[in-house]
């Protein structure tokens, strides 16, 4: 289908909308959630019309960062995305499936079918490895820049949200369910270490 199209569209917008302000959330995280996807979506059996709504969700999830605060980014994206494929003339069932791919990467995830649980996997897959705490480096920084958010509690609340976080298919939960954990015990000694005390 059109998904050559959907990478340079998106590719196009985060060249035109770029911001500095965006430490984490640029092309380069959107790059490797779709590479993150497609290595998840491997290990199924999806037909083109799913690797089609998967991979445009994957595409488009975090374009709404570009036009406006963290907060509701994801409504956002869904919008850029329903215009644009609305354009290409794609169904409105297609772009409705699109549409929750992309909503079921907000944060807490509750994803409803196997595309969703392959996309929030793929969005949280650095929880899981070693690019875990350059990641959080970068978020951090992001959202003192773009939300005010004040870092003197930023590792109590990374230990918080590592520890409710989960892995949805049985690839990431084989994969990265461990590495999730290393990063949970350095995160522990970070915060340790600068307390003194035991989290």
């Amino acid at each position: 289908m059109l998904i050559g199209d959907v990478q340079a569209y998106v590719s196009y917008l985060f060249e035109e909308h770029w911001q500095a302000d965006l430490a984490y959330h640029d092309l380069d995280h959107t790059r490797l959630v779709v590479k993150r996807t497609q290595e998840i979506a491997s290990n199924f059996r999806l037909d083109d019309l799913q690797e089609f709504i998967l991979f445009s969700a994957a595409w488009f999830h975090d374009t709404g960062q570009l036009t406006g605060p963290p907060a509701g980014h994801e409504h956002r994206s869904v919008r850029l995305m329903e215009e644009f494929l609305s354009d290409k003339g794609i169904a409105p069932d297609i772009i409705s499936a699109i549409g929750r791919c992309i909503l079921s990467t907000s944060i807490p995830h509750s994803p409803s079918n196997i595309l969703e649980e392959i996309i929030c996997d793929a969005d949280t897959y650095n929880l899981g490895n070693e690019e875990f705490l350059i990641t959080d480096a970068k978020v951090a920084r992001e959202m003192q820049k773009r939300a005010d958010v004040d870092l003197s509690h930023w590792d109590k609340e990374t230990l918080a949200f590592l520890s409710a976080h989960r892995f949805f298919t049985p690839y990431c939960k084989s994969m990265l369910s461990q590495g999730k954990q290393n990063n949970i015990h350095l995160v522990r000694e970070r915060i340790k270490n600068k307390s003194g005390q035991t989290p």
